[in-house]
């Protein structure tokens, strides 16, 4: 990062044309660095945005305002050294930064915890010096998260609307207020197939394995009067209403994958190069292994989840897993998914798991639910006509079937 004065500092001139346009030094620097120059000319009329970038740039990098005054930053924005401009000469500027080039030892670090109610494991690829820094992070984040978002939790944002949002307008984060827009969204996209709002017809039911009667159709009914995404009012500066002052929502079907994603882009801005984030199967990728290898996600067998049917190679995308592995029960000999149909207050019958891969976990989270109640038919449709999103659904037979993109998975 070079601030400079091009049209009055001379030694600013100087270091520009002695050093930035020396032919060894661009090749240095094409091969290991990204030079940005910040210019504050007195003459020379830059644009707005330039001028107010740079000058964010300086507030923050130089604020006692040398020129000229050159850094080395790493990808995260750290300052790593200052570079000494004086009589300098391509080869000594070159031989400041050496040093900090040398390669970094990489190794995967991982830890598995629970956290919002899952088990979660995260692993990435990191510097043998910053990994477990960089884990302590990522688990913070998600207790964080865990913290505003779990219906569970008395103080949290999702606890506040439940009590308060039926009575009066209640303010909420920008970031909370985003991710319900972007819920609704889904919801609209996906025909009420997914909603947030149905949180409390799983209490209706006890998902333990064993042979249940259904409940009654007026109680069912009963509760389907207060479920609706449509009833959620997203007021201007942050604000929501429940026009239903019995609604209740709860992020069960997308909560894990959000929290995911927002790890995932922390470590990105952080220059984590790899990792993987697991929330219970619910998982996003970036980057390769240690040895270059690409990630693999396993599709389990939902008889026996620890027999992996199918492997696939996930290069920076995100996988989630929605069926009834270990939560269902049995009526008339007909198996019972956990998951709720939002339209019909009735558990989903005729899928046995369904495997969502896209760009994002939170996408991948809250469509592995819709198209388990959307059935294959409909839910297959739909995956199709999505741009780089792509289906496993594993119906009651044990059958695979995949959407257009992995058809050569089919065997």
């Amino acid at each position: 990062m070079v601030f400079s004065g091009s049209d009055w500092c001379l030694p600013c001139i100087r270091f520009e044309r002695e050093v930035l346009h020396d032919s060894e030094f661009k090749t240095f620097a094409e091969q290991n660095l990204q030079v940005k120059i910040l210019d504050f000319p007195q003459h020379k009329k830059l644009s707005k945005e330039v001028v107010d970038y740079n000058e964010r740039m300086a507030a923050t990098y130089n604020p006692q305002g040398y020129f000229p005054h050159v850094l080395l930053l790493d990808h995260s924005g750290k300052v790593l050294t200052k570079i000494e401009t004086a009589k300098a000469t391509p080869q000594s500027i070159m031989e400041q930064i050496k040093p900090y080039l040398q390669p970094k030892v990489l190794k995967e670090f991982f830890t598995e915890l629970i956290l919002m109610g899952s088990a979660f494991r995260i692993t990435l690829v990191a510097d043998e010096n910053d990994g477990d820094a960089y884990l302590k992070e990522s688990v913070d984040k998600i207790k964080g998260i865990e913290g505003w978002l779990s219906s569970w939790k008395p103080n949290s944002i999702t606890s506040r609307l439940n009590e308060e949002a039926g009575q009066q307008p209640v303010q909420v984060t920008d970031e909370y207020y985003q991710l319900v827009r972007r819920c609704i969204g889904i919801s609209e996209l996906t025909q009420g197939a997914f909603d947030i709002t149905f949180n409390g017809l799983g209490d209706l039911y006890k998902f333990d394995k064993k042979e249940h009667e259904l409940p009654d159709k007026s109680v069912i009914e009963e509760y389907l009067k207060h479920t609706g995404y449509q009833k959620i009012d997203l007021l201007d500066k942050d604000k929501m209403f429940f026009t239903d002052p019995q609604l209740k929502i709860g992020f069960g079907a997308i909560g894990k994958g959000y929290a995911a994603e927002v790890v995932k882009q922390l470590m990105l801005k952080k220059g984590v190069p790899g990792g993987v984030i697991n929330a219970s199967g619910d998982l996003t990728t970036w980057g390769t292994r240690v040895n270059g290898e690409p990630w693999k996600v396993g599709v389990p067998d939902p008889d026996d989840n620890t027999n992996i049917l199918l492997w696939l190679p996930m290069e920076n995308k995100a996988i989630a897993t929605s069926g009834d592995y270990e939560k269902y029960f049995v009526h008339n000999g007909m198996r019972y998914s956990h998951i709720i149909n939002p339209k019909t207050g009735l558990p989903v019958v005729g899928s046995r798991s369904v495997s969502i891969i896209s760009n994002s976990a939170e996408l991948s989270d809250a469509l592995a639910t819709a198209v388990s109640v959307l059935g294959l038919e409909v839910g297959m449709d739909l995956v199709n006509q999505m741009e780089g999103v792509e289906c496993v659904f594993i119906d009651s037979n044990r059958n695979l079937h995949f959407s257009n993109g992995l058809k050569k998975y089919a065997y």
